[in-house]
């Protein structure tokens, strides 16, 4: 790995999580959390991340250096939690999304979901035909694709929402890491500070939807002619400067 001004491996791995928990603690702040609701969230969600990638429930109590009775705790808090409805209703909205942006088969759907089953997709998908959100495309291999368009996919569900945010922080910690620890040139990232005038707001909308999400269009095309693919992610996001600040205290 290359050096970094002479920081130590485990020092730089411990102030990139360090930023990375900053945006989680500024909204636990605004919204009075509990340090201890804050660390029960935070212990949940690593339970959860280990036992997604296939460990038993011993090998998740290692990972996390917890002991088997600890782990047991967690499992069944995971399965109470308020997350569940999210965990249910997020796959099959991110499979639907997926299959906006060009059609694909069960196969190609495992290959870039690792941490599903592949009966776990085929159900959810042939689900999703059902209910009229797919349908089949004819060819050799059973493809699917959206019935609805990418920018018209509903948004405005809390479900929907939460499941756009955990996109965006996979997102955000696969770039973090690409740029810290793999010195990863693909992995881009740039944070813009600007003014503009109140009712300017639409021009940023019509920029994604006019222009970046064309060109995202462009380059799935492209790769499935060539049949070459390399799997991206990229998020957009926009928020007056400082918002969070401004109504920190407000909630109560």
């Amino acid at each position: 790995m290359t050096t970094h001004d002479h920081i130590s491996p485990d020092e730089l791995k411990q102030r990139v999580i360090y930023s990375l928990a900053t945006s989680a603690v500024k909204l636990a702040r605004a919204f009075r959390i509990p340090l201890k609701d804050l660390l029960r969230a935070v212990e949940t969600a690593y339970f959860r991340e280990v036992r997604d990638s296939g460990a038993t429930l011993s090998e998740t109590a290692d990972a996390l250096g917890v002991s088997q009775r600890t782990a047991v705790r967690l499992s069944k808090q995971l399965r109470e939690a308020f997350l569940l409805p999210e965990v249910s209703h997020n796959l099959p909205r991110r499979i639907e999304v997926m299959l906006a942006t060009r059609p694909m088969g069960v196969a190609r759907l495992v290959q870039l979901l690792p941490n599903v089953s592949e009966d776990h997709v085929r159900g959810i998908v042939e689900g999703l035909v059902a209910a009229g959100r797919l349908r089949e495309v004819p060819g050799r291999t059973v493809m699917f694709e959206t019935m609805s368009d990418l920018r018209r996919l509903p948004r405005d569900s809390w479900i929907a929402k939460v499941g756009a945010l955990n996109s965006l922080a996979e997102n955000l910690a696969n770039t973090a890491y690409g740029r810290f620890f793999r010195d990863e040139p693909r992995a881009f990232a740039r944070t813009l500070s600007f003014s503009m005038r109140p009712g300017a707001l639409e021009r940023l909308g019509t920029l994604y939807e006019d222009s970046i999400l064309d060109t995202v269009r462009q380059l799935n095309t492209e790769a499935d002619e060539a049949h070459e693919h390399v799997g991206m992610q990229m998020s957009v996001c926009w928020a007056p400067y400082e918002y969070l600040d401004s109504v920190e205290g407000d909630e109560s």
